[in-house]
């Protein structure tokens, strides 16, 4: 084989190699168009709710509950139902308000409480988490609003 016939094939195996990266780079660029854009539908359906009337509440718990490691009660919660999961126990109610309401009030009693820290919390339209540590325990508060003036509360305790 001559030596022009080497250089060319391998000028083409360059410009294949070359095109199939090309491919790949607008098959990546596609799909993170398309997270893109379902996230976005994701957060205008998580905002709906929040101007939509609150069906009738559900039946609160009598009495309410005590949680584990003495967790810091808000005012204004109640509690619906209390389940067991492993070591985990989960905490489920509502609060007759609105997303960023709730979330102040569980950032301040968790933060204010004695020997429990806040190690995560963040905010968004309608949902919030308030994560926690302390008394032997960790675990999450989830907070949705999924009506106008109702945000549900589930507490997830563990042992640390």
């Amino acid at each position: 084989m001559t030596r022009y016939r080497r250089r060319f094939r391998l000028s083409l195996r360059q410009a294949d190699q070359g095109e199939i990266a090309l491919k790949r780079l607008m098959l990546i660029a596609g799909l993170a168009a398309a997270v893109l854009a379902l996230s976005a539908c994701g957060e205008d359906k998580d905002k709906e709710g929040l101007s939509r009337a609150c069906p009738a509440a559900p039946a609160a718990l009598q009495p309410a509950p005590t949680l584990p490691g003495h967790f810091p009660n808000v005012e204004g919660v109640t509690y619906t139902k209390v389940t067991k999961d492993g070591p985990s126990t989960i905490a489920v109610g509502y609060m007759g308000s609105d997303i960023g309401d709730a979330h102040d009030a569980y950032v301040a009693a968790v933060s204010g409480a004695d020997g429990y820290d806040v190690t995560k919390e963040e905010q968004d339209a309608a949902d919030a988490e308030v994560n926690f540590s302390g008394a032997g325990q960790s675990g999450q508060v989830k907070l949705l609003q999924t009506c106008k003036t109702r945000t549900t509360v589930t507490i997830t305790i563990r042992p640390a």
